[in-house]
């Protein structure tokens, strides 16, 4: 049985934590896309979790499969996002093994129930706080209360599957940005400011507005994800950074992001993690 999970990079954020896993996690705006993990699981004599052909701790999906699991499993996951780099691949390793292994073991799971305990994982290994939220609905999401499917409330802004343009240079870690108590008040004061603008117009346009403005106000952005920006606006597109990654995604501009690394291309994925 397989599984199939969009990438998902966050425009702005902002943290909401709890003593519950289940009820913590971030309100803000982002987007799923075509890049995905495929997860396919099989009985084996032991666990072992396999990432892009290689056997991997994979602790998040480990989570997964400890309290998924009633047997020896083997954990294939194909990811076709940058790894660390703000496109959510933590959340869809879990969040396929979730539902490949609700299917394979015929646990009787609801698509919210699975992707509660990929979202316990994501919150208990400090690796994410939104991401699988936003990848079970799938499009331009719109977080609106923090927690775990079917806990969190969100809503989407209607687009079409349109092409996003993106340089990833590397990862940034997101457990150090959540525990730096200095950068979250800047971070949670931009996001709630950009979230309650966003619902005064909920575009696409708006959404790329208020993510730029955000990554500059918290304080976030390196020279290289400013400069690349500014230099898709000076063509007429639209860019911002990907959070938490060093990373810029971007609507037009193609051309204008060469200069700043190799320029890859996908599209707004409108589905939503599910059965493959």
């Amino acid at each position: 049985m397989r599984s199939w999970v969009p990438s998902h990079i966050t425009g702005f954020f902002a943290a909401k934590r709890s003593e519950d896993p289940k009820t913590s996690g971030s309100v803000g705006c982002g987007l799923t896309l075509a890049l995905g993990a495929t997860t396919a699981v099989e009985d084996a004599l032991q666990t072992e979790i396999i990432l892009n052909e290689s056997s991997s701790d994979a602790p998040v999906s480990r989570y997964v499969v400890d309290r998924l699991a009633k047997s020896p499993v083997r954990v294939r996951t194909k990811l076709d996002m940058p790894l660390g780099s703000g496109f959510g691949a933590s959340g869809a390793g879990a969040l396929g093994c979730a539902l490949a292994l609700n299917a394979h073991f015929n646990l009787g799971l609801t698509a919210d129930q699975a992707a509660s305990v990929a979202h316990v994982a994501e919150v208990s290994n400090g690796t994410g706080l939104g991401d699988v939220i936003g990848q079970s609905t799938g499009g331009l999401v719109i977080r609106l209360e923090p927690g775990a499917p079917g806990i969190g409330r969100v809503d989407r802004i209607p687009v079409q599957p349109l092409k996003v343009n993106y340089v990833a240079l590397g990862p940034i870690s997101t457990k150090e940005v959540l525990s730096d108590k200095a950068t979250m008040r800047a971070v949670n004061e931009a996001g709630v400011a950009a979230l309650k603008e966003l619902l005064k117009r909920p575009t696409l346009r708006d959404f790329m507005r208020l993510s730029r403005w955000f990554t500059v106000q918290a304080g976030l952005a390196s020279d290289w994800a400013l400069d690349a920006i500014e230099a898709v606006e000076a063509v007429g597109g639209m860019a911002s950074m990907v959070m938490l990654g060093d990373a810029v995604f971007a609507f037009g501009g193609s051309q204008a992001l060469k200069s700043f690394g190799e320029v890859h291309t996908t599209t707004i994925s409108q589905r939503g993690a599910n059965l493959d």
